[in-house]
Order: structure tokens, then C-alpha cells, then sequence
């Protein structure tokens, strides 16, 4: 199913493990979303809970759509007709999930519903999602437990063959 930072089945979803090699280049999800190459793809970002929960409340509220820090700074994105980019939290209040707990899978499972919905709407052919370069999930301000990165990676393959 998973083949390096890329995967391909049968449907006509392809996801890619994108890796941030500095600003303006591709894997700066902000630079990327602008460029018109891109403008077939759909961009998964790293989310607090909060925020999340927030925009999941009210899709057109201030606390959901502002920038956030890292890969966030597309926050604003999910905001527009029809969404270029949706969130799927790695953690709150400046901490990552420490376990993933009956709660937390919880909240993934939702994300990664609410993203496949998304993309089946947009008629995306592309998904971009932060890698960190050895066929992991990339955190950088959050640093979520192992498992909960594992299982959100599992989430996300798992567009691919939606």
C-alpha cells in the first residue's frame, strides 16, 4: 500500500509526502498552494485541536481560518469555496498528543473523514501532506507520540484509495 512518500492505487487519488526544504521552494505548503502547478492539489496541514475544532463549528469564524505556525500558515485555505486545504490535529495547547487515547483517534478519524469528503468534492487528483523525509509524518511544532503520528499516517494513506 505505502511505497516511500508516495502512493498510487487504483484510484485516481494519488497522495504525496511532501518535505519543507525552506521557504519559497516546494514543500513550503504556503508557497506551494499559490503556485499554479498546484492548482489540481489538495494540501493536508498540521492542526491544533482547537483550532480544529473550531473551524469544525463555525467553517467561516476567525479562530478557524487565521494562519497558523509551520505548515498552518495555510489555515486561511479552508476557509474558501471550495476548501484548498483542511487540518488534521497532531496536538493542543502547544503539546502534541502524548498516547493516542479513544479521544484522539476520535478526532483523527473525523479529520481525515472531513478531508476525504473534501477532496471527493474539489475533484482533486493530489494530495499533499507534511512529510519529515523517511516515510514519516513531519511535526515541527508539535511532537506528537510515535503511534499518534503512525495512525494519523494511516489516515492519510489512506485517501489514496478513497
Amino acid at each position: 500500500m505505502f511505497k516511500g512518500y508516495e502512493m498510487d492505487t487504483d484510484s485516481s487519488i494519488k497522495v504525496i509526502g511532501s518535505v519543507f526544504r525552506g521557504a519559497g521552494k516546494d514543500g513550503d505548503f504556503g508557497w506551494m498552494i499559490d503556485q499554479p502547478q498546484y492548482a489540481r492539489a489538495f494540501f493536508i496541514f498540521n492542526d491544533n485541536e482547537t483550532q480544529w475544532a473550531a473551524h469544525r463549528a463555525d467553517p467561516d469564524g476567525t479562530q478557524g481560518c487565521a494562519p497558523g505556525g509551520g505548515n498552518a500558515v495555510i489555515r486561511p485555505y479552508q476557509c474558501r469555496t471550495p476548501p484548498r486545504a483542511l487540518g488534521i490535529p497532531t496536538g493542543d495547547n502547544g503539546v502534541g498528543y502524548p498516547a493516542l487515547t479513544d479521544h484522539v483517534r476520535t478526532v483523527i478519524d473525523e479529520a481525515v473523514a472531513s478531508i476525504a469528503q473534501a477532496v471527493a468534492g474539489t475533484g482533486d487528483t493530489t494530495v499533499y501532506y507534511s512529510s519529515d523525509g523517511h516515510g514519516g509524518l513531519g511535526t515541527g511544532i508539535f511532537d506528537p507520540a510515535p503511534d499518534v503520528t503512525a495512525y494519523i499516517l494511516t489516515g492519510i494513506e489512506s485517501l489514496a484509495s478513497a
